[in-house]
């Protein structure tokens, strides 16, 4: 008898080319596979002679597919979970085909899977010039006007030495999760995770007001951190909660499908957001900083703070960039005590009629 947390493929005429074996509570199974098997915790619209159902909360609803060509006498599993697959106990990279033979085990949470078949003996592998395995998509490159934010958690590389894995995988889980809805709010796109940090893009191609929505973004994602931080356990090595930098820039970059990542944003300016935002919100600096094309486009809608020349490794012009303070519900750019609407974006600020340089910061 079957657990009812499982449920096998069937009702396909003709012989399998491959199986799936497996252990069910002390009952061993055997799966058929004809040409093509999804395993998942759902698996909608798959047929079911197609499909192989566990239901458990860790596996996805459609966890990964194998595939079986007895042409080019191929065999391929292709990971698409969330919490990932092992072949032979090594990870598999996100949706990109790996090529498995008869006795290759395939685990997925606490499920361990063995692929048998009398054929695939001979893994072929992925070759650069092309995947060799039958009806993929081939990778579109493409260019784009973005509007990107990063926002980077202070001191992360301290934090994470002193405090146990755990607790920060379960933090920054919760946290980008908040983080999160606040992107979709926006109308913001999650591009990537990089541990510590979160890159969010918008093509200014859909939305005129790309820059507004981005520091719109920023602000609000950094308020949330400043409200939510306390509530986690992942703390500063004083004690303190985390705190975030938030860097947003504009500019031309390329778009490619990469391994793990729904689409890699590929250029210049990905890496001055990522080094802005390492700047941001330390040494007293503003949490949101962007640069001096994001400020040109958006000058009358915030209340800026006053700008800065910084060099940021990698290279070799220096950038103007700008912290924003908040909002300007009214339109006017001044702030008590301050005339930042006559900072230029150039590498000068005027304050008391005398034009002064402004000083120069190296950033890492």
């Amino acid at each position: 008898m079957i657990s009812p947390s499982i449920e096998v493929a069937g009702g396909q005429s003709g012989e399998p080319l491959g199986y799936l074996d497996f252990n069910d509570g002390g009952r061993e199974h055997r799966v058929p596979i004809f040409d093509q098997m999804f395993v998942g915790r759902e698996c909608a619209g798959i047929s079911e002679s197609r499909r192989l159902i566990i239901r458990d909360p860790e596996i996805s609803r459609t966890h990964l597919e194998i595939r079986l060509d007895a042409v080019m006498d191929q065999a391929f599993v292709i990971d698409t979970s969330t919490n990932g697959t092992l072949v032979n106990g090594m990870r598999l990279e996100r949706a990109v085909p790996r090529p498995i033979r008869p006795g290759d085990e395939i685990r997925i949470g606490d499920w361990l899977l063995t692929f048998r078949s009398q054929r695939f003996a001979t893994a072929k592998g992925i070759t650069a010039a092309g995947l060799s395995a039958p009806g993929l998509t081939r990778t579109r490159i493409s260019q784009a006007a973005m509007v990107i934010v990063v926002g980077d958690i202070v001191n992360y590389s301290t934090i994470s030495e002193v405090t146990d894995e755990r607790v920060v995988a379960e933090s920054l889980h919760t946290l980008w999760h908040e983080v999160g809805g606040v992107l979709h709010a926006h109308h913001g796109t999650l591009n990537h995770y990089a541990g510590d940090a979160i890159l969010a893009i918008w093509e200014a191609s859909r939305f005129p007001d790309a820059a507004e929505r981005a520091i719109d973004f920023a602000l609000a994602a950094n308020r949330l951190v400043e409200d939510f931080a306390p509530k986690l356990p992942l703390r500063s090595p004083d004690g303190m909660p985390i705190r975030m930098g938030w860097g947003v820039v504009v500019g031309m970059v390329a778009l490619a499908a990469m391994t793990r990542s729904v689409e890699a944003v590929i250029g210049d300016s990905t890496n001055v957001a990522f080094r802005l935002a390492g700047l941001a919100g330390r040494q007293g600096r503003a949490a949101v900083m962007v640069t001096s094309g994001v400020r040109r486009t958006v000058e009358s809608r915030f209340t800026w703070g006053e700008g800065e020349k910084v060099e940021l490794k990698g290279r070799r012009e220096i950038e103007t960039v700008f912290p924003v303070i908040d909002r300007e519900a009214s339109g006017d750019t001044t702030q008590p005590g301050r005339d930042t609407g006559s900072i230029p974006v150039v590498a000068e600020v005027e304050g008391d009629g005398i034009t002064h340089p402004m000083p120069l910061h190296k950033v890492d």
